[in-house]
């Protein structure tokens, strides 16, 4: 019991938290993009814009959702996780521009709000549906049941997904659906 108290007392000490007067900062820096509000979450913050979710500050850095519209807008497109564990989001290190922040904000809620699944858009995969033999293996295939129902009427019922053909049609996008039914039999 005593390890187990100093070692939560050691990982208490060296988390890191956000100073109010950046988030202040970074409230007011974004408030040209709508209305701005923070929600405290275990020491960092989840920022609003008009009631969306568009980013976090974490250990006083801004860190917004990933959207191609913001992307287009980006002096640097650099990506960091706010904090282990969590996906990546774009890291804004000049949050002393308050048009560029707007900008940026601007662009990114509607993206973020039209997003159907309310999912991370530039994260999404799109599942693709091969019609012949002939068509391109896309980059990010899923392997759906409907990709394995094109797969069982070429290779027979007896087609699963093998670990060993899911890494081969990965590694081989751009190549045919033709080309992977002949990788199926070697595997």
């Amino acid at each position: 019991m005593a390890i187990f108290t100093s070692i939560v007392m050691v990982s208490i000490e060296n988390d890191m938290s956000c100073n109010a007067d950046f988030v202040q900062f970074v409230v007011d820096q974004c408030s040209g993009a709508g209305d701005i509000s923070v929600k405290k979450m275990m020491g960092d913050y989840c920022i609003y814009c008009d009631g969306v979710l568009f980013g976090l500050i974490c250990d006083n850095n801004l860190y917004i959702k990933p959207t191609y519209q913001g992307a287009a807008l980006l002096d640097k497109l650099e990506m960091r996780s706010p904090y282990p564990g969590a996906k990546e989001h774009f890291y804004i290190d000049d949050v002393d521009d308050r048009d560029y922040l707007s900008a940026i904000i601007k662009a990114t809620v509607p993206a973020l709000q039209n997003s159907k699944s309310r999912k991370n858009p530039m994260l999404k995969r799109e599942k693709h549906v091969p019609v012949s033999l002939d068509d391109v293996i896309p980059h990010n295939v899923v392997c759906s049941q409907t990709l394995r129902a094109f797969f069982q009427q070429h290779l027979g019922t007896g087609f699963h997904f093998k670990v060993e053909f899911q890494q081969w049609l990965h590694e081989n996008a751009g190549k045919t659906y033709g080309d992977a039914v002949e990788a199926y039999k070697t595997l």
